[in-house]
């Protein structure tokens, strides 16, 4: 009897263990990996929108340093004022 008690056990332990393996594969089928080319598409498409950022971020600092000897120029005018000059 004590046997008979171990094989259906054994039996519905299978079936858990399978059932489990199919719900794993399904959800696995859709998450799956994309292909080589889809991530190299994706790759480059990566690569293309930090180029842009990096073109777009240099550009800003050109700005910034064509601006930067304006800036200082009027940072002295400022500050060479006579005291009396300034407004209060």
């Amino acid at each position: 009897m004590k046997r008979k008690g171990s094989i259906w056990k054994g039996v519905l332990i299978g079936a858990a263990v399978g059932a489990a393996f199919s719900l794993f594969g399904k959800i696995g089928e859709s998450q799956a990996r994309p292909s080589l080319p889809v991530r190299l598409k994706q790759w480059r498409r990566s690569v293309e929108e930090m180029a842009e950022d990096v073109e777009f971020m240099v550009e800003k600092i050109k700005d910034i340093v064509e601006k930067t000897p304006e800036v200082i120029e009027i940072v002295r005018e400022v500050y060479s004022r006579k005291k009396e000059d300034r407004p209060e």
